[in-house]
């Protein structure tokens, strides 16, 4: 992960084209139970393409916006094409994932999906192959498959901002998504 100590290139070697950077704009929160039904998942995939090295996964976060504030309170793991190096959705199979939010009166406000080493920067197919992205939608790449993740900052998040899928700075990410603990003991 470029943000614990690697060296980290202007462009990741898998961008032809320049990968803008920004701050995320608005307020997130996630529940942990989130992140770790989304670790499962990928790990999962890895584990589906163990003979190859490991697959990449995918998942969707679902929840509410209100305002500048976005909550995620669901994971939906699709039905996926994967291998080494790849994974994809149909259009078919992420109208069926929009429906499944739905029908909890939630809509699909983040893809998730894993990168097999510590560069999880958007690649140029990252930025295109995203169906239906819209205005301050989030893009959360994963590390290393999934292995480790635990907190949001273990990530590299990309933004839809204006247009373009904008990585987001690493302080940016840790102030303004919040993820939190679904029990806090306090004594």
């Amino acid at each position: 992960n470029p943000r614990k100590g690697q060296k980290q290139n202007r462009r990741p070697v898998y961008r032809n084209s320049p990968l803008p950077e920004g701050e995320v704009r608005g307020l997130y929160f996630v529940p942990q139970p989130i992140i770790d039904a989304t670790r499962n998942a990928l790990i999962d995939f890895c584990l589906a393409g163990i003979r190859d090295g490991g697959h990449e996964g995918i998942a969707y976060w679902a929840g509410r916006e209100s305002g500048d504030s976005t909550i995620f309170l669901q994971a939906i793991v699709p039905h996926a094409e994967h291998g080494p190096g790849r994974v994809m959705v149909s259009r078919e199979e992420v109208g069926r994932m929009q429906r499944k939010a739905r029908e909890s009166r939630l809509g699909l406000l983040c893809q998730v999906h894993s990168h097999p080493g510590w560069d999880a920067r958007h690649s140029d197919g990252d930025d295109s192959l995203i169906l239906l992205p819209f205005e301050n939608m989030l893009s959360v790449v994963v590390p290393h498959f999934g292995v480790g993740f635990t907190n949001i900052t273990d990530c590299c998040v990309h933004q839809f901002q204006d247009g373009l899928w904008v990585y987001c700075s690493p302080r940016s990410v840790a102030d303004h998504i919040v993820v939190v603990p679904t029990t806090e003991c306090l004594f």
